[in-house]
């Protein structure tokens, strides 16, 4: 599944699960079904909310692809 996709299913199913309210959770759940070239880089930045995570998803995922494209 594409980073997008993970992104939008991941917010999508959220709103099923009641009580998810602790941001810390929401945050730690998302990140542990990242790929863990993403994982351990966003979990060691220590983000605080669940968009914090997102940005930083987003900023590794287009890194990621600028190194793949030099290739």
């Amino acid at each position: 599944m594409k980073d997008e996709e993970y992104m939008t299913k991941f917010l999508e199913l959220l709103s099923y699960v009641s009580y998810l309210k602790d941001e810390k959770t929401k945050v730690q759940r998302f990140i542990s079904g990242l790929p863990s070239k993403f994982n351990y880089s966003i979990e060691y930045d220590e983000p605080w909310s669940l968009e914090e995570v997102i940005r930083k998803l987003q900023h590794c995922s287009k890194q990621s692809k600028c190194k793949t494209e030099s290739k």
